[in-house]
């Protein structure tokens, strides 16, 4: 009767301790990957009208259009200023009128940036009643 020799396994690679690494490397990954913050536009919003069918009527002398196209150039009622313009204009009109309300439109194409620059302008300017859209 023959005997069996047992076959040695040569070069074989420890698998015993891979489930560690992993797990140190994951931490090590997490510890130290930076995670961005996103932050939106600091709005507060009306709460929604408790009657759907109560629409505001505003008068046409409390409302003025500032027009952003998507370069970036900003129009007061039509006429193009620059944002340092627009910012000194409006805050006159405000302190002339206080019931003033802004209407800031941008065109679909423009960047968000020009947006968020024009209503931070319109903002330190002292105005209060802004209302937002796109064409």
């Amino acid at each position: 009767m023959k005997i069996r020799r047992k076959k040695k396994v040569l070069g074989e690679i420890p698998t015993s301790s891979t489930s560690d690494i992993a797990f140190l490397l994951l931490v090590f990954f997490l510890t130290t990957t930076k995670f961005d913050v996103k932050q939106g536009l600091g709005l507060v919003l009306p709460p929604p009208s408790q009657e759907s069918a109560k629409r505001v009527r505003l008068q046409e002398d409390n409302i003025v259009r500032v027009l952003v196209n998507r370069d970036g150039r900003v129009a007061l009622d039509e006429e193009e200023l620059s944002y340092h313009e627009l910012e000194n204009r409006i805050r006159v009109m405000v302190r002339e009128n206080p019931d003033l309300v802004i209407s800031l439109r941008t065109d679909r194409q423009s960047r968000y940036r020009y947006m968020v620059e024009a209503l931070d302008r319109l903002r330190s300017a002292g105005a209060e009643k802004i209302s937002l859209s796109t064409n």
